[in-house]
Formats: C-alpha cells, sequence, structure tokens
C-alpha cells in the first residue's frame, strides 16, 4: 500500500515531481468480458466522433482509465493538457492529487473508474460549452449504464451539476450522498485542481470525501 502525506502531495505539487509515474491502469479486453468489450465499442465511437468541433482542435479523446468492474466512479469535467498529451484522465497534477489520495486508503486507480463528461479537451481548458456537453453526454450515460456502479463521486462543480441537475454550487452539494440523473448515487467533492489552488482549506476536506465514498462501497474498511 502507498501513502500519501499531504504535506508531500503539496511538495510534489509544488516542485512538479511524483514518485509514482501514472499509466493506464485499463484492463485489455478479452473474448469472455463482454463488459469491456462493450465499453471498447463506445470507445471507438469516441474515437471518430465529430459532433462537437473539439476532435479538431484535441490532440486525441480520453475515454477512461481503471476498471469498470467496480462498485466507484469517479467523473470530472473535460481532459487538460497532459490528459491530451496520454490519452487518460486525471493524470495531471490535479490526477497525482486524487490517485495519491485514493492510495492513502490502500486503494490503487485500477480498482476504480475514472473518466470524464468530455472525451477531447477544450482549447486552453476553457470551460465547455453546452453544444460540446450536449454532444459528449451519451457516451457517459452509456459507460455508466453498463458498469452500474454503486457510487459516483463527481469531481468538481461541473460535473456536479451535471450530474445532479442542479445550479447549486460543489461547496453546497459536497460530502452528501443525492440521486442523480442517470439513476445512480452521486457524492460531489471538490476537483482536485481547485484543491490545489486552495490547498490548506480544501485538502482535508477532499481527503474526508474520498474516504467516505471508498467507505461507502466497501472498499475502504477502516
Amino acid at each position: 500500500m502507498a501513502s500519501c502525506d499531504p504535506f508531500l502531495a503539496l511538495f510534489c505539487y509544488l516542485t512538479g515531481e511524483w514518485p509514482h509515474p501514472l499509466k493506464n491502469t485499463s484492463p485489455l479486453p478479452s473474448a469472455s468480458d463482454e463488459l469491456l468489450l462493450s465499453l471498447e465499442k463506445i470507445r471507438q465511437r469516441v474515437l471518430t466522433c465529430t459532433a462537437c468541433s473539439l476532435y479538431q482542435t484535441a490532440k486525441q479523446s480520453v475515454f477512461s482509465d481503471g476498471s469498470p468492474h467496480t462498485p466507484l466512479v469517479f467523473v470530472g469535467e473535460a481532459p487538460g493538457e497532459e490528459e491530451d498529451n496520454q490519452g487518460l484522465p486525471f493524470v495531471g497534477r490535479a490526477g497525482k492529487l486524487l490517485t495519491a489520495t485514493l492510495e492513502k486508503f490502500g486503494v490503487s486507480r485500477n480498482k476504480v473508474y475514472i473518466c470524464n463528461i468530455l472525451k477531447h479537451r477544450p482549447p486552453n481548458n476553457r470551460p465547455p460549452t453546452l453544444e460540446e456537453t450536449l454532444a459528449c453526454t451519451p457516451f457517459l450515460r452509456e459507460q455508466i449504464s453498463l458498469i452500474q456502479p454503486k457510487l459516483i463521486v463527481a469531481l468538481g462543480n461541473s460535473a456536479a451539476k451535471y450530474l445532479l441537475s442542479t445550479e447549486d454550487g460543489i461547496t453546497k452539494t459536497r460530502g452528501k450522498e443525492h440521486t442523480s440523473i442517470l439513476g445512480f448515487p452521486v457524492f460531489p467533492t471538490f476537483h482536485p485542481a481547485a484543491v490545489l489552488r486552495n490547498y490548506t482549506a480544501y485538502y482535508p476536506l477532499f481527503e474526508t470525501d474520498i474516504h467516505e465514498a471508498l467507505q461507502r462501497v466497501g472498499l475502504c474498511q477502516r
């Protein structure tokens, strides 16, 4: 089990160094695994999607990471620069903080499923437009419907507002379980990028929320 001291996490953020390089932890499909094969079919459709213009500016699509054989799904807003470079969600500094926080409670990335609402990076990390969100949400709905998680952790305002169909901000919705428009329980928390911008105030709450979510689905017993 890898541990994460919050001060080490802050140091790593400030220096840009991280002890555990991130890589794709998604299992490869096998002929006997219908779930993986079904998700792969969706990923192939994402690769050729032209429903909005983001495919023209993004380097590649960013579909998911981790295992769909999990009770817990993390949903963010959109890929950033490093995600666009690697083709994996949450692998930049914010993603490394999420990974380290999971590891603090004995859970690796390959024990959960991580994805975004948008599958392509908006230019300069700008907020997604309504058109882009509407174009991508059918893919997310299919992912969630196939995985059937016990709980979805919404990372940040945009993900929480979409999944809960609300205009309430994350400070009001975080740390409590809600019913999603997709029909699954949703547990919102701060986006890791927001935590890094206001580490002292947000990290203890973020850590508590992640711990609570892991306990609720049985991935963490302590």
